[in-house]
C-alpha cells in the first residue's frame, strides 16, 4: 500500500525542467494555420469547388 502512494505522489512528465531544444506549440500551430488558410485562399482563387462554395 505504501509503494502505491509513493508511486502515485511521483513527479509526472509534464514536470519535467525545459531543455533549451523545446518548442513552444502555440507558434507551429499558427503558422500552421496560417499556411492553411494561405492555401485555402489560392484553391478558392483557381479552384471554386475546393473551397466547399461549390457543393
Amino acid at each position: 500500500v505504501i509503494l502505491l502512494l509513493l508511486i502515485a505522489s511521483a513527479p509526472s512528465v509534464d514536470a519535467q525542467p525545459k531543455t533549451k531544444d523545446d518548442v513552444p506549440l502555440a507558434p507551429l500551430h499558427d503558422n500552421a494555420k496560417s499556411a492553411l488558410q494561405h492555401l485555402n485562399q489560392r484553391c478558392c482563387q483557381t479552384f471554386y469547388w475546393c473551397c466547399g462554395q461549390g457543393k
